[in-house]
């Protein structure tokens, strides 16, 4: 349904310990396909939850996160065929790859019912004025007149950049108000609610 990221790229819930405890677990995967013989090339999206033991691994995806690339390759300051071209040539380097020092939310709209019962047979939408927000097309219909109509799976998101959190979530959060139809989306992500209470919770657990 959404999901966002601070504009220096970290979460006041996540510790270093917890973040470097994540990426040797990839390391280690990696490592472990190469001495298989299965050298990986591509994209490793790694799920984590965070325990009172640390991150635990959820799953991994050969594929971007989503809707969690649109938050991050919406900061990408780098080329990105460049990119692509580097990392299947194995020249890939962090110094290759940079992203703008903001906070981005993306909120996700969804057909009424979604995901046990989504209404079938396409509902109208109208999109208005969404200002400064990307626009993110998923699971929608165009017809030859130039209407959108849902379907049964996610409708569409839009992105929210800021120099802040904050302003990151109202700037996502008036794109999605924008849309009028038989959808709905989650507004709290990204909010400071949301955020103090990842906190709370993170402290419980520690």
């Amino acid at each position: 349904m959404g999901s966002y990221s601070m504009e220096d790229h970290s979460f006041p819930f996540v510790t270093d310990a917890d973040k470097n405890r994540a990426f040797s677990i990839m390391e280690k995967v990696i490592a472990a396909l190469n001495a298989e013989g299965l050298p990986y090339v591509g994209f490793l999206y790694g799920q984590f939850m965070n325990t009172t033991d640390g991150p635990k691994v959820i799953e991994f995806n050969a594929r971007f996160g989503d809707p969690e690339a649109m938050n991050l390759l919406a900061l990408l300051t780098s080329d990105f065929a460049e990119i692509l071209v580097k990392m299947a040539s194995g020249t890939l380097t962090p110094a290759d790859v940079s992203f703008a020092p903001q906070a981005s939310v993306c909120k996700y709209l969804v057909p009424e019912g979604y995901p046990d019962a989504p209404q079938k047979g396409g509902q109208r939408l109208r999109i208005g004025d969404y200002g400064n927000a990307k626009l993110f097309f998923a699971n929608v219909t165009l017809t030859d007149g130039g209407e959108y109509y849902t379907q049964t799976s996610r409708t569409l998101a839009f992105v929210g950049l800021g120099d802040t959190l904050a302003e990151a979530e109202v700037q996502a959060q008036r794109a999605a108000e924008s849309v009028k139809g038989a959808v709905r989306y989650r507004r709290d992500i990204g909010t400071q609610e949301v955020l103090e209470k990842r906190i709370s919770h993170m402290r419980d657990i520690r």
